[in-house]
């Protein structure tokens, strides 16, 4: 930027002064002058008169409209005035100067002795309005250059009389409170419309940590406050997602909401939601985006210690909106439709072979297996013709086309036109063309406000449709909430609130064989389609194969699979209500004093309902499964013969919490004390239940379970009479077990109970010390066996110095706002899987006594307690440049002490493990953000250019913890190690691929001494290297957002590094798999191509073990940096929509998701969804208000 430029941008700085010097001149507008007459006491340094003028302001309720500029360059004395007039302190300050003053209705103007002269003379007249068309009463219009203003009046009108101008045209500034500063250039004599926009930065000022609303000049903890107008910027159905890039410290990564980083091994890790002061147990997903005025992010143990025990992973604060304008009610009506780009089901481009590709390679194999393996293979004819009379395993149609060939049924060129037939197939495309259709989200939001000088109403319905972007599914969502308050007295205020959520989805239902579900589960040269057009079949491992002669047995159902059909005839339907009923009452029975009772009910009921019909794969694989043959020779079913399966599960939560609570604040001279102590009880209830029907009728709405005895179900581990040649049909394992084992297992009840005491206290000096502490005391019946253990104490202590209120400082007028602050604090985190007492389950029937039976979880151990974190906290925030330029910074160190880990026990106590608190571990790092206005824009018509950056760096370590691993497969499982992340990755070292005999193709992998062998898993876990975390060290989001006209453009990108991800996986196989084939198969080593990608085919492993996918060599950086969204704007002129009585009209388009910018690995990986780049969404939106 020139230096021109910047002198230019450093006048436009100035504006901002004038407003504030304006403020509130409406209400002194509406006042007698013998209400105005004040007497003062006060202190003036010297200094310039400006600094004098805002000394009188500050200690009276005057309006004083004065040109800064002239004031800043005139010098004042100091004097001392002990109850003095008003009008003689006016006197004095201007004693000497070319200025006098006027006062008329209150209002004080300050101005030149002597008039200036000028050709034209005029007045100048408008209305303003804020950005939903309602009147502005009491802005400030002052004529850019002099002292001449005006108020508006009752109306948001305003008028400016005798105003001179050389060329007819002034420029008017106009300020008011919460709102941005404009200037317009206006003609003599005009009548004109303005508007002002809310100003994010004056309104952020207050921050609503859940408990209290503070001043941030008084706040000692660390926070972030997004508004309201910032939200909706851009539209994201999350929340979670809305807050990506705009929060230091918050990470979103892998679809996993952190705080700060990792803060326990097992306990939650998710930050505490708090809605409308008071924590909640539902989904952060059911708050309404539309409904949200504020959202503030508190991070460390000054801000989060109150909330003790649940404290330590921070906490999300939520306000929703509240009506605005008196008199009137408000209606606004939102609408997004988000529409998905379709899949890409290329092979190639998802890592996979291609058709022609799966079908040469598995041809290779086929020619060797059945032609050319030198004896290798024993009777290759007679193994195959075993595999298909069994049924029991899958027979692709490239080895059914080699072993007729073999037999002499087809001739090779019979043979050769199949493979060329198959190449031509594609089955993902058939599946996309069949199963899949765009993807679409329907958003529409309807809010309806209302305010009187005693109560207000809020009503928002929204509602929320997805159709899953494939057949048969969907998922809905209606959100209802209501908020309304009633000054019953002065003194007594209500308030009450109903939030409803109601889901309703559908998805396909559970099936072991997922080839319905997964397109990668195919072959690539399959078709979803016979030769004559009709659908195929298709048949898998353990269902019998397409070409087994059993399939056509009267006895049995055929269990061919119609993808398509499978969709409708096997779904999953969910049904949830979530409901939360919050009152609170507000005493002020004193002048500083309030007193808040406050309770808050939710219930929460969620019905799922699995239902596979009659032609369903599972019902047709329960009733062969259980078809038998007793020893005379006759065929019974031990299930029903008619009918499909419906399990439903039910759950229940029944959740509340009761608060009472004092607050006090008031101030004395240059002493201020915000201080609040309360009361606090929670209960949690947890239960439900599951219920089986088979022989079910979704139209007669029965069964006939009654008829089944599921005690011979159970104890039936093999059917031999359904696949005698395999050894029987694993009826337990592919029929009992998923299908029919948790429908009829218990749902645990779960009841918590807690209690707390807590209390805070901030004192602040003269504006410029603040003392800052919090005590919380929490019970809970997770622990107390060991009376110590039953209550923990939390506490936090801060301090902060507002230097932009010392003298030193105020005279650096680019400095608008300068604050240092330190905290330290312990904060608390529960584990909901360990309690003091022993906990047993029941677990069913034992299948010899036939009685019921039941497993010791865990022993009892009275010394368990609460995790805890200490925090310490240094930080900055600032605003200079007349608030261009804001931000904070911020040093942290949370150590976590007493956390959960598995302590390895002596067998002899008959337990192995248990989980103590005996694991410690650290997270440190630095926050950045920052905001600036590289253009401000004054006006609609002018180029405004903001942006916004946040930096987060997080180093986490894991301090101590016991690890009993010592073999290499034991620590892969277990990862956790001291001196190491949370999110350690530790991988076998790839050594390279065999060729000694016996052994081609196959991984060889670094053992002790240097070593190499195939099988790892059992050597020593000095074998492992560590390759990285898999979490991010460093997150930076960059938002730009550009304004001229009512059009807007938003940019954000986001950055995510530091961390490590496993993809693209080369495992090795037993000859060729039966599925899509990963594309590194292309380059299997063979003799003449001796690689380092596992061998496939005849030169498959015959001992598959789970060291290819630990490998160090499927370790890729997952540094990337990408656009996230890129949101486009256009809200209407006023004058346009006025006449159709609607005050504010606003249109978006936005991008999400285009392709990334840059990723660090050079595999073509997107390291989100380790594989093919997420997908592009494009949102148009329309907002409305009345």
């Amino acid at each position: 930027m020139g230096k021109r430029e910047f002198d230019m941008h450093w006048h436009v700085t100035k504006v901002f002064a004038h407003a504030v010097m304006a403020m509130g001149i409406g209400m002194a507008a509406m006042m007698p002058n013998d209400v105005m007459a004040q007497q003062l006491t006060l202190q003036i340094k010297s200094g310039n008169l400006n600094q004098a003028l805002q000394q009188v302001i500050q200690k009276s309720n005057i309006q004083l409209v004065y040109n800064t500029d002239v004031a800043t360059s005139i010098q004042c004395d100091s004097h001392s005035f002990q109850n003095t007039d008003i009008k003689q302190i006016l006197a004095v300050l201007l004693r000497g100067t070319n200025l006098t003053y006027t006062e008329r209705n209150g209002i004080y103007t300050i101005q030149p002795n002597k008039a200036v002269a000028s050709q034209q003379e005029g007045s100048i007249s408008g209305i303003i309005l804020d950005e939903v068309g309602e009147p502005v009463i009491g802005a400030s219009v002052i004529v850019k250059g002099t002292t001449q203003g005006a108020i508006t009046d009752i109306n948001g009108k305003f008028k400016i009389p005798r105003v001179k101008s050389n060329k007819n045209v002034v420029a008017l500034q106009i300020s008011y409170i919460g709102k941005k500063t404009i200037e317009e250039k206006v003609k003599l004599n005009s009548d004109n419309t303005f508007t002002l926009q809310e100003d994010a930065r004056m309104m952020s000022e207050v921050v609503i940590t859940g408990y209290q609303d503070i001043k941030k000049e008084k706040m000692t903890g660390a926070v972030t406050t997004i508004r309201a107008d910032k939200i909706k910027e851009r539209y994201t159905p999350s929340i979670v997602d809305n807050l990506e890039g705009r929060v230091a410290g918050l990470s979103t990564y892998g679809g996993k909401l952190t705080i700060r980083g990792t803060s326990s091994l097992y306990a939650e890790t998710s930050p505490l939601l708090v809605v409308d002061g008071v924590p909640i147990e539902g989904d952060i997903n059911d708050i309404n985006p539309y409904d949200i005025e504020s959202i503030n992010v508190l991070k460390d143990a000054a801000a989060t210690a109150i909330y003790g025990a649940r404290a330590s992973n921070g906490i999300i604060v939520i306000t929703t909106k509240n009506a605005k304008k008196e008199g009137k009610i408000d209606i606004e009506f939102s609408t997004n439709m988000t529409l998905y780009e379709n899949k890409n089901m290329g092979y190639a481009d998802n890592f996979y072979m291609t058709p022609e590709q799966q079908v040469n390679t598995e041809a290779d194999y086929w020619d060797y297996y059945f032609f050319n393996n030198d004896g290798e293979v024993t009777d290759p004819l007679s193994s195959t013709s075993s595999s298909i009379e069994e049924g029991s395993s899958y027979i692709s149609p490239i080895q059914w086309a080699y072993y007729q060939n073999a037999l002499g049924n087809i001739s090779k060129e019979t043979l050769n036109a199949t493979l060329e037939q198959l190449k031509k197939n594609n089955f993902a495309k058939e599946y996309a063309d069949e199963v899949y259709r765009r993807q679409v989200i329907q958003q529409y939001n309807l809010s309806l406000r209302s305010r009187s000088k005693k109560a207000q109403s809020n009503l928002t319905l929204n509602y929320k449709y997805d159709n899953s972007g494939q057949i048969n599914s969907f998922d809905k969502q209606m959100n209802i909430n209501y908020k309304g308050s009633y000054e019953i007295a002065p003194w007594l205020t209500a308030t009450a609130s109903i939030n409803t959520v109601i889901n309703r989805g559908r998805t396909p239902g559970g099936d072991y064989n997922s080839s319905h579900t997964d397109p990668w589960a195919v072959p690539a040269y399959e078709s979803m389609y016979n030769e004559d057009g009709s659908d195929h079949l298709f048949y898998y491992w353990y269902s019998g194969n397409e070409y087994w002669s059993g399939k056509d047995d009267a006895n049995f159902k055929d269990l061919g699979v119609n993808i398509v059909d499978e969709f409708y005839n096997n779904v999953q339907n969910t049904d949830r209500q979530h409901m939360r009923y919050h009152g609170d009452l507000l005493f002020k029975p004193l002048k500083g004093l309030t007193v808040n009772a406050q309770f808050i009910y939710e219930t929460e009921h969620t019905t799922t309902k699995w239902y596979a019909n009659q032609q369903s794969h599972a019902a047709r694989t329960i009733y062969n499964a259980y078809t038998v043959l007793d020893s005379e020779g006759k065929v019974s079913h031990l299930t029903t013969e008619m009918g499909g399966m419906l399990r439903t599960t039910n759950t229940d939560g029944k959740y509340w919490t009761a608060r009472g609570q004092v607050n006090y604040a008031n101030t004395f001279g240059k002493h201020s004390i915000n201080a609040l102590a309360g009361l606090e009880f929670r209960e949690t209830l947890y239960n439900g239940s599951n219920s089986l029907m088979l022989g079910y009728d979704e139209q007669l709405q029965n069964s006939s379970t009654q008829t089944v005895d599921f005690g011979v179900l159970s104890q039936m581990i093999y059917n031999s009479y359904y696949m005698p040649l395999a050894g029987g049909f694993p009826s337990q394992q592919f029929a009992f077990t998923p299908y029919m084992q948790d429908g009829m297992s218990p749902v645990m009840e779960e009841r918590h109970r807690y209690a707390s005491g807590y209390a805070n206290l901030t004192y602040t000096y003269d504006e410029k010390y603040n003392v800052f502490g919090s005590f919380r005391k929490d019970y809970a019946d997770v622990y107390g066996l060991n009376a110590k253990f039953r209550g923990k104490p939390l506490w936090s202590v801060g301090a902060g110095w507002n230097l932009h209120n010392e003298n030193f400082i105020k005279p650096i007028h680019w400095i608008n706002f300068l604050k240092l602050r330190v905290s330290y604090g312990v904060t608390g985190n529960i584990y909901q899987g360990a309690t003091s007492y022993m906990t047993a389950t029941s677990t069913g029937m034992n299948q010899y006594t036939n009685r019921p039976y039941g497993e010791v979880e865990s022993p009892a151990n009275p010394n368990l307690k609460w995790e805890q974190s200490r925090t310490t906290n240094v930080g900055i925030d600032f605003a200079v440049l007349d608030n261009r330029l804001s931000g904070s910074i911020d040093y942290y160190n949370k150590v976590g002490k007493d956390i959960f880990s598995n302590r390895t026990l002596d067998p002899t106590t008959g337990f192995t493990s248990m989980f103590v608190n005996m694991a410690s571990m650290r997270n440190r790092g630095m926050e950045i953000s920052l905001s600036g206005e590289w253009f401000r824009a004054l006006d609609r018509k002018n180029f405004g250019w903001e942006t916004t950056l946040t930096y987060t760096y997080n180093k986490n370590e894991i301090t101590d913890v016991e690890n009993p691993s010592t073999l290499a497969y034991q620590l892969i499982s277990n990862p956790y190690r001291t001196g190491y992340p949370a999110s350690a990755l530790w991988s076998y070292r790839f050594a390279g691929i065999s060729d000694a005999p016996g052994e081609e193709g196959q991984t060889l992998w670094y053992v002790e001494d240097g070593g190499k062998a195939h099988n790892a898993q059992g050597k020593s876990v000095d074998i492992l290297e560590y390759s990285g975390q898999s979490e991010p060290k460093t997150i930076i989001g960059i938002d730009n957002r550009f304004t001229w006209n009512g059009f807007s453009l938003g940019i954000l990108m986001a950055y995510y590094g530091g961390h490590k991800m496993r993809a693209l996986v080369e495992s090795e196989t037993f000859t060729v798999p039966t599925s899509a084939i990963p594309s590194y198969f292309n380059n299997a080593w063979t003799p003449e191509n001796p690689t380092n990608t596992p061998g496939i085919g005849r030169y498959g492993s015959n001992s598959l073990g789970s060291e290819p996918s630990y490998s160090n060599m499927a370790v890729y950086p997952a540094d990337f940096l990408k656009i996230r969204n890129i949101v486009f704007g256009y809200e209407m002129p006023h004058k346009w929509i006025k006449n159709l009585g609607i005050n504010r009209l606003s249109l978006s388009f936005q991008i999400n998701n285009p392709k990334y910018l840059w990723v660090k690995n050079n595999v073509g990986v997107d390291p989100e969804t380790l594989g093919i780049r997420t997908l592009s969404s494009y949102v148009f939106g329309l907002n409305i208000n009345l």
